[in-house]
């Protein structure tokens, strides 16, 4: 159909494999050495990061073609795997540097880990809807004069909201999902929960779909009795249902960095922003934001996102192509300043190397050591974290608290027109009637 994003078919084209599979396995590690096995024997190309544990698999690399399909239809042959779920993305080479096949115990960061989540249970998770059924609940969340009687809830990282995100979904609270509320208090969920009735719909949604299988069980034990969820994910839902009720791009997490909400019929649409393509300038290969530039507030911000030139700060920001080039590709004038080193600007997007790849070997020791205080790199990112949520914070209490301010005004409305429609007799009326019927 058309606006499909459309998975590559040639053997030898490069792609990128996703899936994840939710599963109890008995001894993860062994589960490991399996399918290292299988790699090296094969001799599959794959790079990307594969995570197993106790609980199953989530995966996101790539390779050619052939080999990420004999890896993943060797995968769905094992025991219990048999219902596993993979997508395909083009990719201009290889999205991933290296291979990393590993046991964590956590498929997932979440605060508090995810081994206590009864998440191989299909019954303790949410109910999945496929992209049709999704489009149109969405749909009717959005009718103009219905008052709202579902939730959007995007559980996905912040900055993936600033790329894109569902219409209805608000920009979450949290900077990253691993700060997402696990907590047993009342008030230990999402803020946009928190006021909400235990019976109403709630639509969860993220990129592949893992975080909201995996937090819908949380919910449930909280007490959300209807929950949702998108198959596939929102990778799912751009691929079967194009960009109905999507603004903005897709921030994804390999050299893409981000892919298109709609397919534009472009063969080359799904590969990095900065990749080169004939006769195309970086300007017209970049895609929409579904906010304003963070530097200036114009509307025409691009992605990919870009991490800021210094490297103590590395802020990952929208912003458009003026600002980019003016600030040279930083986050705000002073960082243009910073008395350490500023590596070269990426303003068509792409991931920086290691700080050393940015200087001569015989200055980086005075280059990097310049400037530096005894706080360190880490606790300044920190500090300058905790001040960011602390002002998110306070911009969603003050969100909640205009909404309850209309909730409570528009009760107070309804209560008098009723009293309108039906008066109560006033202590007059009663004498007033007597008196007409005395003799």
């Amino acid at each position: 159909m058309a606006g499909q994003l459309v998975p590559p078919t040639d053997p030898s084209s490069s792609c990128v494999l996703n899936f994840y599979h939710l599963t109890p396995l008995e001894d993860p590690q062994a589960t490991v050495e399996q399918h290292r096995q299988l790699i090296e024997r094969l001799g599959l190309d794959i790079r990307g990061r594969i995570y197993i544990s106790s609980q199953g698999i989530n995966s996101q690399c790539g390779g050619t073609v052939e080999h990420a399909t004999a890896y993943a239809e060797w995968i769905k042959q094992q025991p219990g795997f048999q219902g596993l779920r993979y997508t395909l993305w083009p990719a201009d080479g290889h999205a991933f540097p290296k291979l990393r096949l590993k046991h964590k115990p956590n498929l997932i960061s979440l605060a508090g880990g995810m081994e206590g989540l009864p998440i191989t249970d299909p019954a303790a998770r949410a109910t999945p809807l496929e992209p049709s059924k999704w489009k149109e609940m969405i749909a009717q969340s959005q009718v103009i004069g219905k008052e709202k009687k579902m939730v959007v809830l995007d559980v996905r990282n912040d900055y993936e909201w600033d790329a894109g995100h569902f219409e209805g979904a608000e920009r979450p609270a949290e900077e990253i999902f691993a700060e997402t509320p696990v907590g047993e208090g009342e008030q230990e969920v999402p803020v946009y929960l928190q006021e909400v009735d235990k019976d109403t719909p709630v639509l969860m949604y993220c990129t592949g779909g893992i975080r909201c299988d995996v937090y819908s069980t949380f919910l449930r034990h909280k007490g959300y009795n209807n929950l949702y969820t998108l198959e596939g994910g929102v990778q799912n839902y751009l691929r079967q249902e194009g960009g109905a009720h999507w603004k903005g791009s897709l921030f994804v997490f390999d050299a893409r960095m981000a892919i298109p909400g709609s397919h534009s019929g472009d063969a080359d649409a799904n590969l990095p922003v900065s990749a080169p393509r004939a006769g195309v300038t970086a300007e017209s290969r970049a895609l929409p934001a579904a906010v304003p530039c963070s530097l200036c507030g114009s509307p025409d911000s691009q992605l990919p996102h870009v991490n800021c030139a210094n490297i103590d700060c590395n802020e990952l920001f929208i912003a458009c192509a003026a600002c980019k080039a003016l600030l040279n590709g930083c986050c705000c004038e002073a960082c243009m300043e910073a008395p350490r080193l500023l590596r070269p600007a990426k303003v068509d997007g792409g991931h920086y190397g290691a700080w050393g790849n940015y200087a001569d070997r015989d200055e980086v020791g005075p280059v990097i050591s310049q400037g530096r205080t005894r706080e360190g790199r880490v606790a300044r990112r920190a500090r300058r974290r905790e001040a960011l949520k602390e002002k998110r914070m306070e911009f969603v209490a003050e969100k909640l608290a205009r909404k309850k301010m209309v909730r409570e005004a528009m009760a107070r409305l309804e209560a008098l027109e009723a009293q309108a429609d039906h008066p109560q007799p006033t202590d007059a009326e009663p004498k007033a009637r007597q008196m007409a019927c005395a003799p």
